[in-house]
C-alpha cells in the first residue's frame, strides 16, 4: 500500500543528500513523498522525484547568524559552538517550522513523518497531530544526544508547554550505519533506534564522470587523492579564511608527495592556484563516483562524506571542523579506517599522514571490511516501520 510520507530537512547545504537513504527508497517503492523544507531545497526535491512544500526559513544563510556562530567557534572552540547552535539557535527556530508544518499536515495528514533528527519543529508538529514519527539521523544524532538534557530539552520546554505536550524527548531514530560506529565509546549510549538500514544515494550522485575531472590526466602508478572540506565551511563567511588556509596547507602537502589530486573547494576554488599540473582544483566534483576510484580521501568528516568513503573503500584523513565532524573522524580512527588531524595542521604533518595512509595496506583492508558491514544492513521497509510506530 502506498503511503503519504512527509520528510523534513533543515537549511544546511548537504542535509538533503544526507537523507537520501530515506528519500530514495520511498520514491522507488512508489510512496507519495513530500519534502517539507526551506525553499533552498526545492530543486533537490525535484532531482529526487519527490514533491516539495516550503516550511521554515533559510535562517542559516543569514550572514549575521553565520558571523556570530563562526565567532563562537573561533573564540571558544567546537563544544561551545555546538551548545550555541544546536542547544540555542536550533530550538529557537523550532516554532516557525512547527507552525508551517501544522498548517500543511492539518490540510493533508501524512501516514508517516520522517524528520531530520535536528528538525525540532517537525518533531513538535508531529506530536501535536499525533502522527507516527521517526527521526532520521543526519550525523547530528550524537551531538544532540550529548546536549539534550542540559541544553536542548530545557530550551524546548516552554514551547512544548504552550502546545500542552509532554516534555521534549528525541523520537525513535533511523540511521544509515551501524550505531556503534559513531556512538561507540561515548558516555551516553545511543538513542532508541527503530531501525538501522541500508544506505542509498540519489542516482544522479552516483553517475561516474567520463574522467575524474576534465583537464587532469592521471599518471600510471600514482595514487589519486581526493580532497573536500565540505560545503558548510566554504558557505559560512566567518569560516572561509580558516577553510582557505587548510586547503593551502593540504595542497602544499600534496605537492610534496608523488600523487595526483582533485581538490573540491566550492566558492574558494578560484582563490586556490594548484601550483602543479597534477593537482586540479574545482568547485564541485562527483564525490561518490570519485571515491570508487580514489586511493585516499582528505575530508572534513561529515557523516555523509565518511559513509561515501566507506562505500568507495577509500581510507580517510579526517580534518574535522565543527559540529559532529571531529567526533566522526575520531570514531573512524578508532576503527582503523584512517587518521585525523586538526584543521590547523601544517603541510608537513599533513604530508606525513598522507604518506602513512598511502603506504599502509591495513587502512584499505579495514575500509573493505567496513564496506561489507555497511552493505549487509537491511533495506528500508516503510510499512514495517509505520506498524512499529503504531500508525
Amino acid at each position: 500500500m502506498a503511503l503519504r510520507i512527509a520528510i523534513t530537512a533543515e537549511p544546511i547545504p548537504s542535509h538533503v543528500s544526507a537523507l537520501d537513504y530515506v528519500i530514495c527508497p520511498a520514491v522507488e517503492q512508489g510512496h507519495r513523498v513530500t519534502l517539507h523544507a526551506p525553499p533552498v531545497f526545492r530543486r533537490e526535491a525535484r532531482l529526487r522525484g519527490a514533491g516539495f512544500r516550503g516550511a521554515g526559513t533559510e535562517w542559516t544563510c543569514d550572514p549575521a547568524v553565520q558571523r556570530a556562530a563562526s565567532e563562537v567557534w573561533r573564540r571558544h572552540g567546537n563544544a561551545a559552538f555546538n551548545r550555541y547552535v544546536f542547544g540555542g539557535l536550533w530550538p529557537g527556530q523550532a516554532e516557525v517550522k512547527a507552525r508551517d508544518l501544522l498548517t500543511a499536515w492539518s490540510r493533508e495528514r501524512p501516514d508517516l513523518v520522517i524528520a531530520e533528527c535536528s528538525d525540532l519543529g517537525a518533531h513538535l508538529a508531529a506530536r501535536v497531530l499525533e502522527l507516527p514519527l521517526l527521526a532520521a539521523d543526519n550525523g547530528l544524532g550524537p551531538v544532540l544526544l550529548d546536549l539534550w538534557d542540559a541544553h536542548v530539552a530545557p530550551a524546548l520546554l516552554p514551547l512544548h508547554k504552550r502546545y500542552e505536550l509532554d516534555p521534549p524527548a528525541l523520537p525513535p531514530m533511523l540511521g544509515p550505519a551501524p550505531m556503534h560506529w559513531f556512538h561507540g565509546e561515548r558516555e551516553i549510549p545511543p538513542p532508541p533506534s527503530a531501525r538501522v538500514v541500508r544506505r542509498t544515494l540519489a542516482p544522479f550522485r552516483t553517475v561516474p564522470a567520463e574522467g575524474p575531472v576534465p583537464a587532469l590526466t592521471l599518471r600510471p602508478g600514482r595514487p589519486l587523492v581526493y580532497v573536500s572540506l565540505g560545503t558548510l565551511t566554504t558557505a559560512m563567511s566567518g569560516l572561509r579564511r580558516v577553510a582557505g588556509e587548510a586547503y593551502r596547507e593540504i595542497m602544499a602537502a600534496l605537492r610534496a608527495i608523488d600523487c595526483d589530486a582533485i581538490v573540491s573547494a566550492g566558492d574558494l576554488a578560484g582563490r586556490l592556484p594548484s601550483g602543479s599540473p597534477h593537482i586540479r582544483v574545482v568547485r564541485h566534483a562527483p564525490q561518490p563516483a570519485l571515491l570508487h576510484r580514489a586511493d585516499l580521501f582528505v575530508t572534513h568528516g561529515g557523516r555523509a562524506s565518511l559513509l561515501d568513503a566507506v562505500q568507495g573503500e577509500t581510507p580517510v584523513l579526517g580534518m574535522g571542523v565543527l559540529g559532529d565532524q571531529p567526533g566522526n573522524t575520531a570514531a573512524f580512527v578508532r576503527r582503523g579506517l584512517g587518521r585525523a588531524l586538526g584543521i590547523a595542521a601544517g603541510h608537513e604533518a599533513i604530508a606525513d599522514a598522507l604518506t602513512d595512509l598511502l603506504d599502509t595496506p591495513g587502512y584499505g583492508a579495514a575500509m573493505s571490511a567496513a564496506g561489507a558491514e555497511l552493505a549487509r544492513l537491511p533495506p528500508l521497509d516503510f510499512g514495517e516501520i509505520r506498524g512499529m510506530l503504531g500508525g
